[in-house]
C-alpha cells in the first residue's frame, strides 16, 4: 500500500512539475514574462516599462481567449481551467461572454443577472432574416451592430467598383463592470443621475478625489467610479477591475485562409425602410481592444491587437479601404482612401513582445490562430506615454482616419485641437489616441472614461444605421460644455 500512495505521489508531482514547465517562460534567456493564465492579470506595477506593458497585454489576450467554462457551467467571462493551450482553439472563449453593451444597456432598461444567456434588446427589434433553407439564431454571443468608427468613417475589406464588406464591430464589458452597473445604476435615469453628478464633482477635482474616486469611491456616493484591478473589494479581497473589449470583423470571403484568423458565426443586419433584420454569417477576427481599469494605472490600460494580414493585399488580395463620413453619418463623395498606410509604425518593442510570445504559443500549438494576431501598441500613465511611439495608438481597422488615429483634441467634434480631455492625479492633461478619446468622456460626459455608459444611442433603438453616432456625440459635448454651475438633481 506503502508503495502504491509513493507511486502515485511521484505521479502528482511529476504533472504538476510537467504543468509548470509547460506554462514557465521558454528555457534561457527570458525578456517578457508572458505566461499562460486563465484569469488577466489584476494590475502591473505603476512604474512598468514598455516592455512590461507590452508583456501584460499579452496576458491579457491570452487569458481572455482562454476556452470558457460557458457550455458547461452557464457561467459568463470565467475560464474552462482544465483546458490549456496546447489543446485546439476553443469554439468558444471568455471574452466572448462578456456582455454585450446592449445588454448592459438594454432598451427595455431591465438589466439581468450576468450569468444569462445572451439577450438583446432594441427599441425597434430585429426579425430573422427570411431565408427557407436556414432558421437563424439572435442568441449568438456575438452580436455585430456597430458598422462604423463612432461615426467617423466605414471600413470595408474590398475595393472593387465600389468598396464592399463593410467592416463591423462590437463592444462588451466583463462581470465587475456589468455587476457595477447592475448594482448601482441599472436603469437609464439612474445611470444618467450619476454620470451628471461625476460631471459635476469633476468640475473640481478636490471634490471629486474625495469621493475616493476614481478607485476606492465610497459605496454612497452618487458617481460613476468603475471597479479596479488590484483594488480590495467589500469582503477584503482583490478584485479583478473593469474590462472592456472592442472587436472588428470581417465577412468570410471564398478563398480566405481561415487557420490564420478567429472565424466565428455571428449576428449581423441588414436594414429595409425601417424594418430591421438580423441574420447568422461567418466572420473573421481582424482587430480587438483591450481596455483595463486598474489600481495603478485609473486612466484604463488601453491595449490593441490586430490580424497580421490586414496589409498586405497582395497577399491576401483585401484591399481595405476607408471612406469619411460628414457629422450626419453619409458617406462624403470622393473621400475614399483605398489601401491606406497605417497612420503610426508599430515599435519594436510590440514587434519583439509578440515574436516572443508567438515562440510560446508555437510551442504548445503550432496551428493556433492567435499566431497571426499582433500587439500594436499599449498606453497606460498618460503623464508618462505623451512622447512614445505608441503614444497615438492607432489600430489599422479600429482607427483608421486621421479623426480618430491622429486624436489629440477636447472630444470627437474637436479631435486636434490639443484641448485637455483627461484628468490625472489632479491634473488635466492633453492626452493622445484611444486614451485621450475616452478621457473626453470622462470630462464631459461623466463615464469615468468608458463610451458605454453615456446616453448618446444607448440604450439603442436599433442597430447602427438609424442615427448618426458621430453628430450625436459632438451634440453630446457640446451640451456638456454649456453645462451650467448648478449641481444636479438628487
Amino acid at each position: 500500500m506503502k508503495k502504491l500512495f509513493l507511486i502515485i505521489a511521484i505521479i502528482v508531482a511529476g504533472t504538476i512539475i510537467f504543468i509548470r514547465w509547460n506554462d514557465s517562460p521558454l528555457v534561457g534567456s527570458a525578456p517578457y514574462n508572458v505566461v499562460f493564465s486563465p484569469f488577466p492579470p489584476a494590475d502591473i506595477d505603476g512604474n512598468a516599462t514598455p516592455e512590461q506593458l507590452a508583456a501584460f497585454a499579452w496576458n491579457e489576450f491570452l487569458a481572455l481567449n482562454w476556452k470558457s467554462s460557458y457550455n458547461e457551467n452557464k457561467m459568463r467571462d470565467y475560464p474552462d481551467i482544465s483546458w490549456s493551450y496546447n489543446l485546439p482553439y476553443p469554439n468558444l472563449t471568455v471574452w466572448e461572454t462578456y456582455a454585450h453593451k446592449t445588454e448592459l444597456r438594454p432598451y427595455s432598461d431591465k438589466m439581468l443577472p450576468f450569468d444569462s444567456a445572451p439577450h438583446y434588446s432594441y427599441g425597434i427589434m430585429p426579425q430573422p432574416y427570411p431565408n427557407a433553407l436556414e432558421t437563424f439564431r439572435f442568441t449568438l454571443f456575438n452580436n455585430l451592430d456597430e458598422n462604423n468608427e463612432i461615426g467617423s468613417c466605414n471600413v470595408y475589406g474590398n475595393l472593387g467598383e465600389r468598396p464592399t464588406n463593410l467592416v463591423l464591430y462590437q463592444a462588451k464589458v466583463n462581470r465587475a463592470e456589468y455587476e457595477y452597473i447592475l448594482k448601482k445604476y441599472p436603469t437609464k435615469d439612474s445611470l444618467r443621475r450619476a454620470t451628471d453628478s461625476t460631471r459635476w464633482l469633476i468640475k473640481n477635482p478636490t471634490e471629486y478625489y474625495k469621493t475616493g474616486a476614481p478607485c476606492n469611491c465610497a459605496s454612497d456616493r452618487m458617481i460613476v467610479s468603475l471597479p479596479c484591478g488590484a483594488a480590495k473589494g467589500p469582503d477584503g479581497t482583490p478584485v479583478p477591475g473593469t474590462i472592456e473589449i472592442k472587436t472588428a470583423w470581417m465577412l468570410y470571403n471564398y478563398g480566405m485562409d481561415t487557420t490564420r484568423y478567429i472565424t466565428r458565426r455571428a449576428i449581423s443586419y441588414y436594414r429595409f425602410g425601417n424594418q430591421v433584420y438580423y441574420t447568422n454569417r461567418l466572420f473573421v477576427l481582424v482587430g480587438m481592444h483591450i481596455i483595463h481599469k486598474t489600481q495603478n494605472y485609473p486612466a484604463f490600460i488601453f491595449a490593441t491587437f490586430e490580424q497580421e494580414d490586414l496589409q498586405d493585399y497582395q497577399k491576401t488580395n483585401i484591399h481595405h479601404t476607408y471612406v469619411e463620413l460628414n457629422d450626419s453619418g453619409y458617406e462624403i463623395p470622393n473621400k475614399a482612401h483605398p489601401d491606406y498606410p497605417r497612420l503610426r509604425p508599430i515599435s519594436d518593442i510590440a514587434e519583439k513582445v509578440s515574436d516572443y510570445a508567438h515562440a510560446r504559443i508555437s510551442a504548445k500549438n503550432p496551428k493556433s490562430p492567435l499566431l497571426h494576431y499582433r500587439l500594436i501598441g499599449v498606453q497606460a500613465n498618460p503623464e508618462k506615454d505623451g512622447n512614445a511611439i505608441s503614444q497615438f495608438l492607432a489600430n489599422y481597422i479600429v482607427e483608421s482616419d486621421s479623426t480618430l488615429g491622429r486624436f489629440r483634441g477636447s472630444d470627437i467634434g474637436h479631435p486636434h485641437d490639443n484641448g485637455a480631455n483627461t484628468l490625472y492625479h489632479g491634473k488635466l492633461l492633453v492626452v493622445t489616441g484611444c486614451q485621450g478619446c475616452h478621457g473626453a468622456a470622462q470630462l464631459k460626459l461623466g463615464t469615468d472614461l468608458s463610451f458605454l455608459l453615456d446616453t448618446v444611442g444607448k440604450p439603442a433603438l436599433a442597430p447602427d444605421g438609424i442615427f448618426p453616432k458621430r453628430l450625436a456625440y459632438i451634440r453630446a459635448f457640446k451640451a456638456a460644455a454649456e453645462y451650467t454651475n448648478t449641481a444636479p438633481k438628487k
